[in-house]
């Protein structure tokens, strides 16, 4: 399977990509309708005001439909974020994230009809969430020293993962001759 000159299995940023619209989010059925008629199954049938979790790419298709709406996440929220970013600061180690968070919250903020300015500033505190974990798991790879076999990385998020992968192969390749 090619994608504009790349291969999907060897690039995985398509990979992550497919991951991440294969996972579940919350929509409101905006009009009943009796079933959804997709090519290896059906879905359905829907009530206006029902609250239903789908896979993200049947939810994009049922929006752009203006069939359902899409729900943000519960932890999509400024108090939250805040939260998240004040126990990153404090802490050397990474706080429980959903493995997509950084995805999510851009979805939200494209999907909305209207953007405001409190949806923009979660953005940001998505950012700045992404930049710290990133200058801690930077920090992290350079005080490995001795040889490892493994790397556990159980609460890193899927971008956060992409963008030092190749710096940890780097550093577990070159720690291998000692």
């Amino acid at each position: 399977m090619n994608f504009k000159n790349k291969t999907f299995y060897n690039d995985l940023n398509l990979q992550k990509n497919f991951l991440f619209y294969e996972n579940l989010i919350t929509v409101i059925v905006l009009k009943s309708f009796d079933r959804l008629n997709l090519l290896t199954f059906q879905m359905g049938p829907f009530k206006k005001g029902e609250k239903i979790k789908i896979k993200i790419w049947i939810a994009i298709i049922l929006d752009d439909s203006n069939l359902c709406k899409l729900q943000n996440p519960s932890w999509l929220k400024t108090e939250w974020l805040e939260k998240k970013i004040f126990l990153e600061k404090k802490s050397p180690l990474l706080q429980n994230l959903p493995y997509f968070y950084r995805e999510l919250g851009f979805l939200s903020f494209r999907r909305k009809k209207t953007r405001n300015f409190f949806f923009i500033k979660e953005i940001s505190l998505i950012e700045e969430i992404f930049s710290i974990r990133s200058l801690k798991l930077w920090n992290g790879i350079q005080i490995i020293k001795n040889k490892i076999n493994a790397l556990k990385l159980d609460k890193i998020g899927a971008t956060e993962f992409l963008n030092i992968k190749k710096t940890i192969q780097f550093f577990l390749y070159f720690l291998s001759f000692f």
